[in-house]
């Protein structure tokens, strides 16, 4: 999908998912029967004893995995309209999500600004509840904003454009007559427990890239991961299992999350989390092959667990001694591009109107489900509360703190910011991974960075002029659609009469109509006895 800056993007959507496809939703019983068993040592409090039975487990409802057929959309990391909850651009506080049912359609219209930052972005479901299944299927695409970054490419002479989509699918096999696979139940997935569970590359498994010797490859990369952290280090082939500190060969990142930059970055290590997005240029001088490795994640991702994720090769690179001729007339580390942001257009201490703090937490309540408990500030996600306040046009700082051992992508709806600072209290020399993590850089303008285990970040929102009711929560979508996620409101609320607000005024309102009552009734009692006297 592409679009133009100042253009208006229509976009009707229709389910045609059916209700006897996929896995069931987990029940209560289903979270129950893996508490008794739940296999890999998992380094957290059990803050309760096991329920006996099933019928004992207390349920959040509203956040347990369900709807899987119900659906819509979300343009992720796009200045447009807030569009998570109906209608389109709502400021109705108890405005409920888009829900697509199944043989349904709704019309999206969205109005693209005229300076909105050429680039690479995205688009997937995003009904609560069911984000993660829809996306561990496949339902994830690109959408492209045009600018200025393509024709200079050209003119340097950088004509190898490539994507570079990252997945993590969560597959069984099934002996069906029409299919042998299919998404895999929600607990399996979320486990990593997978029948089937590789990091898939533009959907295959280590899929083939081919460049001349001196030519550049240009990799649009998105990491559409669901549940998982990836990283992208380049080696010649057979020696991915040494230091990347030693053997990794550079590469230059020219653009993050659809933001341009004026001159390129050079690195020999980057951590992707799900939904970033960045563009790289890479450079042979050597002909042979080399591989593209996601390694080092295990044990920082997920409560030391080690082998989650697996470290595997992503993609191979063949770089021939033939060219074609398109070799970059300057060096990489002295080309220029349009950025997608001015530096005057940087946020400023003095522009911050306020602070705030989002902490990330889980809960291990045994007697609980679903489990683990994800929440925002300790609570769950409930879409009838207002959590956060922000005004158009202004600027504020969160400071995210992530309280347990565990990663979660931050994510903000239809609004950028820039990262300040990051901090962790896990050791780089148990977990070298964690350094590049930690190298970040205060200038560049995001819509998801990773809140590192342990630890915390500091960014600066800049909200731009659309208003309504949307959200920010982790993007390790599983943890989403069971609690980690929280309303936001942009600019004024639509005034909403609700009775539950009201209880002690409206049952003063009826004790005062039935005193009035009596009293007129009493009154005209008396006026009559005083008129036939």
């Amino acid at each position: 999908m592409r679009v133009k800056p100042g253009q208006s993007l229509s976009i009707k959507l229709t389910n045609n998912l059916d209700y006897n496809l996929g896995p069931n939703p987990p029940t209560a019983a289903d979270y129950w029967k893996m508490l008794q068993n739940a296999g890999e040592h998992i380094k957290y409090q059990r803050y309760k004893r096991r329920a006996p039975d099933p019928s004992h487990m207390k349920v959040d409802h509203a956040n347990m995995p369900h709807g899987f057929q119900t659906t819509n959309l979300h343009l992720h990391g796009l200045d447009v309209e807030v569009h998570m909850f109906d209608p389109v651009g709502t400021h109705n506080p108890d405005a409920p999500h888009i829900a697509i049912q199944p043989g349904e359609c709704y019309c999206y219209n969205f109005n693209v600004p005229d300076h909105h930052p050429g680039g690479m972005y995205w688009y997937h479901p995003h009904v609560h509840g069911a984000t993660a299944i829809q996306m561990w299927s496949g339902m994830i695409g690109l959408l492209y904003v045009d600018g200025p970054l393509e024709a200079e490419l050209q003119e340097y002479g950088i004509k190898n454009t490539q994507e570079f989509v990252i997945w993590d699918p969560a597959f069984r096999s099934v002996d069906e007559k029409n299919h042998n696979l299919e998404v895999d139940e929600f607990l399996l997935g979320q486990t990593t427990l997978s029948k089937i569970h590789p990091f898939l590359v533009n959907g295959k498994q280590t899929p083939n890239f081919q460049v001349g010797m001196g030519e550049a490859l240009h990799l649009r990369s998105l990491c559409a991961t669901i549940e998982n952290e990836n990283t992208f280090i380049v080696y010649p082939e057979g020696m991915e299992h040494n230091s990347w500190k030693e053997s990794a060969i550079p590469f230059w990142v020219i653009a993050s999350d659809g933001v341009t930059f004026r001159k390129p970055r050079k690195k020999i290590i980057m951590v992707m989390s799900g939904g970033q997005r960045d563009e790289i240029l890479l450079q042979f001088d050597e002909p042979g092959r080399y591989v593209i490795s996601q390694q080092g994640i295990q044990g920082m991702q997920f409560f030391d667990m080690r082998g989650h994720p697996h470290d595997q090769i992503l993609a191979t690179i063949t770089v021939s001694e033939s060219s074609d001729g398109s070799k970059p007339i300057v060096p990489i580390s002295e080309m220029e591009f349009t950025p997608g942001y001015s530096e005057e257009e940087s946020i400023k201490a003095e522009d911050i109107a306020g602070s705030e703090t989002i902490v990330f937490s889980m809960g291990a309540d045994f007697d609980k489900s679903p489990f683990p408990q994800y929440y925002v500030n300790g609570q769950s996600f409930d879409p009838n509360k207002i959590n956060f306040h922000a005004k158009p046009g202004e600027a504020r700082e969160y400071t995210l703190i992530n309280a347990n051992h565990n990663a979660h992508p931050f994510h903000i709806h239809v609004n950028r910011f820039q990262v300040k600072e990051v901090g962790s209290e896990l050791s780089t020399e148990v977990y070298p991974v964690l350094e590049s993590v930690l190298d970040f850089d205060p200038d560049i303008w995001r819509d998801t960075f990773m809140v590192p285990p342990n630890g915390r970040t500091r960014i600066w929102v800049q909200y731009k002029n659309y208003t309504g009711k949307t959200v920010l929560h982790c993007h390790f979508l599983a943890h989403e659609d069971t609690g980690m996620m929280a309303t936001l409101f942009i600019g004024e609320q639509d005034w909403v009469f609700r009775a539950k607000d009201h209880i002690q005024w409206i049952i003063g309102c009826m004790i005062g109509t039935v005193f009035s009552s009596v009293g007129l009734i009493l009154h005209v009692r008396r006026e009559k006895k005083r008129v036939y006297s």
